[in-house]
């Protein structure tokens, strides 16, 4: 038997000290749940399983598409966070994705004004095209670095008129396109001058067709017209840490919503860059912080993220947003 070395803590204050410690994480962990409204998926999705879910979309009628990247398929869900459908699978044939490349790995959505899903297929180099109810109506895209080609495709955004913008995080371009997939342009170079990138990830159009890309490696935000005429850049993050931007929902007021999957939290402008908000992603429980990188807005201004490396889905409730003095 070991000698008692005059160290030793009595059993009555180990316990009371682990006590102590339990119940600070209980409480810290009822503090984190206020902020969340729901957690789809504790009941929406009829396996009980996503896979590294990414890109995320909402429709006129507030329903809300999911790409669930790692099982490669679509997930369709009502306001309510009831599942109506899912579509999709592992391959190369109409429908079908090849989603999954590392647990880097974003497959973005974007919804046009007739409720069609447009789908960024990464691994077979194309975006999909689909009807409200999942139909495929088309596909376009091939590997390379020529006009209507990817290398990496990461998110898409449409606009008012149907216009379609593609990122790609290894082609250092944003390409645009008509609602039938034909070329119409693009823009961009590999630098972190005006109107370059050096990894562009997240897309998004604003009411007055202005475009802002997110870029990861370069930790800005750029806004660009509607056919890629660089207007303004700003830096995101904090004053003690830049930040790193990964995609970008606008909501009906034209405010701009970019997730930070290192600093856990969501970040809202304006269209000048100007911060309105910093909202901080707790998730659920102390030991439990989200990882936030898909992003929408549903109708009644609810905030809705993808938690890919919590493989679930959260819907937070966002407070009030002063807009900045004139």
């Amino acid at each position: 038997m070991r000698p008692n070395s005059g160290k030793t803590e009595s059993i009555g204050k180990k316990v009371c000290r682990i006590g102590g410690f339990l119940l600070l994480v209980i409480l810290l962990t009822a503090c984190d749940r206020s902020e969340v409204a729901d957690a789809w998926t504790s009941f929406a999705v009829a396996d009980d399983i996503f896979a590294l879910p990414t890109g995320l979309a909402a429709d006129s009628s507030g329903n809300v598409y999911v790409f669930d990247s790692g099982n490669h398929r679509v997930l369709k869900f009502d306001p309510a966070g009831t599942l109506l459908q899912q579509w999709g699978g592992e391959g190369s044939a109409e429908g079908q994705f090849n989603c999954y490349e590392d647990e880097g790995t974003i497959c973005g959505l974007a919804v046009d004004a007739q409720d069609n899903l447009y789908v960024v297929d990464k691994g077979n180099y194309r975006i999909q095209k689909f009807d409200a109810a999942g139909n495929f109506i088309l596909s376009w895209g091939s590997q390379g670095t020529g006009d209507g080609q990817f290398i990496r495709p990461i998110y898409v955004a449409v606009d008012a008129q149907g216009h379609v913008f593609v990122t790609d995080d290894r082609n250092p371009v944003v390409q645009k396109f008509d609602a039938n997939g034909v070329f119409l342009g693009k823009w961009g170079s590999l630098g972190a001058a005006e109107g370059q990138f050096n990894h562009a990830t997240g897309i998004a159009v604003d009411s007055e067709g202005n475009v802002y890309v997110s870029d990861y490696e370069n930790q800005n935000i750029q806004k660009f017209d509607n056919n890629g005429r660089f207007l303004l850049s700003w830096r995101t993050g904090t004053t003690a840490r830049f930040g790193t931007p990964e995609a970008i929902a606008i909501d009906a007021n034209d405010r701009i919503y970019v997730t930070d999957s290192e600093l856990k939290q969501v970040e809202v402008f304006d269209q000048n860059g100007e911060t309105l908000q910093i909202i901080a992603l707790p998730g659920l429980g102390l030991l439990n912080r989200i990882s936030p990188y898909g992003i929408a807005v549903d109708l009644s201004m609810n905030l809705i993220v993808t938690d890919r490396e919590n493989n679930r889905m959260i819907t937070y409730a966002v407070p009030p947003v002063a807009e900045p003095a004139p």
